[in-house]
This record gives C-alpha cells, structure tokens and sequence, in this order.
C-alpha cells in the first residue's frame, strides 16, 4: 500500500538544495516518488510505509543541512 505525505523543508535556498534532497529521498528504499517544491519549501513523498518511515526521511533531510517538519 503506497501513502503519501506533504512535509515541509525548511532551509532549501536553490534548485541544487531541492534536487539533491529528491535524489536522496528517492535513494531511499520505499520511496517511489519524491516531488520537491523549492518555491513552497514542501516535499510530497510517496512511499511504502511497510519499508520506510517518515523519521527516516527526517533522517535524511537533516543529514542534507535541512529541517523536516509535518
């Protein structure tokens, strides 16, 4: 079962910010899609949540320099 969740990301200043935190996100097992919004400082990720969760998406923004909030 595919969910999908809106979070946003606080500290994307550029295009280079939103298209590695999409790379990163998609590199994650479970992620299918990952849609970044440098604009509206939002990621919208659809994921298994069977293999990942969003604290590891958490993980992975913050390991970027970004913040992550719901």
């Amino acid at each position: 079962m595919v969910k999908t969740e809106t979070f946003v990301v606080e500290g994307m200043s550029c295009t280079g910010c939103s298209s590695k935190l999409k790379k990163a996100l998609e590199a994650l097992n479970g992620v299918s899609e990952a849609d970044v919004v440098l604009e509206g400082g939002t990621v919208t990720i659809q994921y298994d949540p069977a293999l990942v969760t969003p604290e590891k998406f958490a993980e992975t923004v913050e390991d970027l320099g970004f913040d992550l909030a719901s």
